[in-house]
């Protein structure tokens, strides 16, 4: 199975993830301790040491005398659940959190960022929510494009696809979106080896597989953006970097995705492939 984008790898968190996570709350907690004024060890006040306690109580349902206000403990077990949980036990624990009256000041905010910066699958919404940035069912059409391209003939798109996703998962969105399009390219070239660029190819593709026109012209659309926004499609040459987001680079891997397993299955249905 082909590795998809980290934007798209639900269940996962990466370890760039989990650091930049725990950076935000480890501050936190560090912002809400004190040291007592006769000596000892750094003890948590508010918010974080009511948060914890109601985790500790209500959530975790362990007796309320067993809880301590003393720092150290709750950074080592806190540490541990984003170092070594899996994605139930981090992001979990980050929902509780992020739906206690009394969490801190832009911590939903700071959260999110940190998902953003690690290309996270997961965003949070309405400022207390921790929501897939992707779906099983978008993962299911990329799966089954590689799957398409399995055979020699579209090694060259498959390659492309592979190196869309490589490029989505490192930031580079309009690289990204340029590999994208070559892989539809590619499977258009490869059934009608005399077409040089995509519009000839789904000319003849409509003509011979009863093509949808209505869907020919849309991607024909989206080919055109990527020509037009500062030449993503070639070299990236210009001094201004192209104005693509990663919602666009994502848009048009999945897209692109689609389209291939779907050219591929009307040109079979037509027999212009064995």
């Amino acid at each position: 199975m082909e590795p998809l984008p980290t934007q798209l790898r639900l269940r996962e968190l990466s370890a760039e993830l989990r650091a930049l996570l725990w950076e935000v709350v480890y501050d936190d907690f560090q912002n809400a301790s004190r040291h007592p004024i006769d000596g000892g060890p750094r003890y948590l006040v508010d918010p974080w040491r009511a948060i914890l306690y109601d985790m500790h109580v209500k959530r975790d349902a362990r007796m309320a005398d067993d809880f301590g206000t003393e720092q150290l403990p709750h950074v080592a077990k806190t540490r541990a659940t984003f170092e070594k949980g899996d994605y139930v036990a981090v992001l979990g624990w980050l929902q509780w959190a992020l739906r206690h009256p009394k969490k801190p000041f832009r911590f939903a905010e700071r959260i999110e960022r940190a998902l953003r910066t690690a290309r996270a699958a997961y965003r949070v919404l309405d400022n207390d929510t921790i929501v897939p940035n992707g779906s099983h069912e978008e993962n299911r059409v990329i799966e089954q494009a590689f799957a398409a391209l399995a055979k020699a003939e579209f090694r060259g798109a498959r390659s492309h696809l592979r190196k869309a996703a490589q490029e989505l998962s490192a930031g580079r969105n309009a690289d990204s979106v340029r590999e994208s399009v070559h892989a539809v390219e590619a499977v258009a070239r490869t059934l009608d080896p005399n077409a040089q660029t995509l519009g000839p190819a789904l000319a003849r593709l409509e003509a011979t597989t009863k093509l949808n026109g209505a869907m020919k012209r849309g991607f024909e659309a989206l080919y055109g953006f990527t020509n037009t926004e500062q030449g993503i499609r070639h070299a990236l040459l210009e001094k201004d970097a192209p104005a693509v987001d990663e919602a666009d680079a994502l848009f048009m891997f999945g897209a692109s995705a689609a389209f291939v397993s779907y050219l591929i299955g009307k040109a079979r249905a037509a027999e212009l492939l064995k």
